[in-house]
């Protein structure tokens, strides 16, 4: 997959049906989708097999690209077992489904950082064991906070399948500084998504992230900017259609996917 496909993210629409999902990606004319260890679950607890969900993938010709999440794994104790746990959730469904990339994310990491790129690595080398590049992820209100500190952790490593992944809604909500994402290496930017934001935040940065991002083109955010950016780095990785939206939410799976999806292709061409 390349820099013209799309992902449909896991969090876009919200159904818990299996293939509604993998149909909203393909009427969408999305390459690859998210999945979460909840839709997966729930399709095997309803009778699904493996080989029934790989049928229904082949079906609409569109494939698993994208897992969501790992939040523990720069901790050893009881928060590094939680996220074996989830990791195991993780390599059965790519075991499964196969797959692209993990998302890993981390409220706070310990000192120094190069423990945490330690365990980077580590996580990244089991990931790898099942086909799967790790992307991490920064968060304004975590303990990664910006693509600067991303990067510098994954510098920290020499693993060849763990890279940073850069959001625009966490760049322009955080420092919106597009410098620290250039300094990133393009072949290191392993994963990129998409959305968009009013100008300002209502209530906190969490709950503005999980209820009220806007698709693209319908915010605030320069994303006519950020798409040329980055093919200006050379990143040739597919985009993630990311809107958590409560108001998409709302609308039945394939409008949702269709609505975001095609925006986000008005933007691409704007920029392209």
């Amino acid at each position: 997959m390349g820099s013209e496909d799309l992902i449909l993210s896991a969090q876009t629409i919200r159904t818990d049906s299996f293939e509604e999902r993998v149909r909203a990606a393909a009427e969408s004319a999305c390459a690859g989708l998210g999945l979460q260890w909840s839709a997966y679950e729930t399709a095997r607890a309803a009778g699904a097999s493996d080989a029934d969900l790989r049928g229904v993938l082949a079906h609409y010709g569109v494939e698993v690209a994208e897992y969501e999440v790992l939040r523990f794994w720069a901790y050893d104790g009881e928060r590094g077992a939680r996220s074996r746990q989830a990791e195991e959730e993780v390599w059965s469904m790519a075991d499964a489904l196969g797959g692209r990339h993990v998302i890993a994310v981390a409220g706070s990491v310990p000192d120094p950082l190069e423990l945490v790129a330690e365990r980077l690595v580590a996580l990244s080398e089991r990931a790898a064991a099942h086909g799967l590049i790790v992307a991490l992820e920064f968060l304004p209100w975590t303990g990664i906070p910006d693509a600067a500190t991303a990067w510098e952790i994954v510098s920290l490593t020499d693993g060849p399948n763990v890279g940073v992944l850069v959001d625009s809604w966490h760049l322009y909500r955080g420092t919106g500084d597009e410098s620290q994402v250039r300094a990133i290496p393009a072949d290191r930017i392993v994963a990129v998504h998409i959305d968009d934001a009013d100008a300002e935040p209502v209530g906190t940065l969490l709950e503005d992230t999980l209820h009220r991002r806007r698709v693209p083109g319908e915010g605030s955010f320069p994303l006519v900017d950020y798409v040329r950016m980055l093919d200006q780095m050379g990143v040739r990785v597919p985009y993630s259609v990311e809107v958590i939206s409560d108001e998409l939410a709302a609308l039945p799976a394939v409008e949702a996917a269709r609505r975001a999806v095609e925006a986000t292709r008005r933007v691409l061409a704007l920029a392209r």
